[in-house]
């Protein structure tokens, strides 16, 4: 994503944390989605309803639904792979492209009941050229994120996801520009702002 200038005067939200956000920009990868933040100050964060308009600061979103479905392998000695996947409407708020995986995946902090996949979450945005990671601005695009199921895994009823917001980093207090996970200091440490929390029944294989 092409920096804006400082000249840039549209509107935007101050940075919350000074040094800590820049870490958090840049090292904040899937893995550490689905471990070191899963802790949130708020124990009760709102309930967000499915299908609706949910302002994320960065994205405008509406998660759909959750399924479990299998993906084929593109050889014939792999064996298919079982995910469960959740589908979300994405509309980009800002004026340059983002990335679906490092960016609008960033703001799913914690699914419960917890999965680990082995290899990261998957995140795609179809397209009739095939897959693709593109969310332009301003264009209601679906998303599909997937996470590996291992072999005998019991899927759940439900899911409930964790939600969180990106902020526009001004570089009033750091040099840094651009779109930032919102966090606050719990104690010590910086933890992710939990907007809400988002529970999608789980529809069966086959479905």
């Amino acid at each position: 994503m092409t920096e804006p200038s400082p000249e840039d005067d549209r509107p935007r939200r101050p940075i919350l944390v000074p040094a800590v956000g820049l870490v958090l920009a840049t090292g904040l990868g899937i893995t550490a989605l689905l471990g070191g933040l899963n802790e949130a100050p708020d124990p009760n964060p709102p309930a967000l309803k499915p299908a609706t308009d949910i302002d994320q600061g960065q994205f405008k979103t509406r998660f759909m639904e959750s399924r479990v479905t299998v993906v084929q392998p593109d050889v014939s000695f792999e064996d298919p792979k079982r995910f469960l996947e959740v589908e979300a409407t994405v509309t980009n708020e800002g004026d340059e492209t983002a990335l679906a995986g490092s960016s609008f995946t960033s703001t799913l902090l914690k699914i419960t009941p917890e999965i680990k996949p082995k290899y990261g979450v998957i995140t795609l945005v179809p397209t009739q050229s095939g897959p693709s990671e593109q969310l332009q601005p301003g264009v209601p695009t679906k998303v599909l994120v997937r996470y590996e199921l291992e072999p005998g895994t019991k899927v759940p009823d439900k899911i409930t996801l964790d939600v969180g917001t990106r902020h526009y980093a001004t570089g009033e207090y750091t040099p840094v520009y651009g779109w930032m996970p919102e966090t606050e200091e719990k104690g010590d440490k910086q933890v992710p702002v939990v907007l809400g929390r988002i529970t999608l029944p789980v529809r069966p294989e086959g479905s």
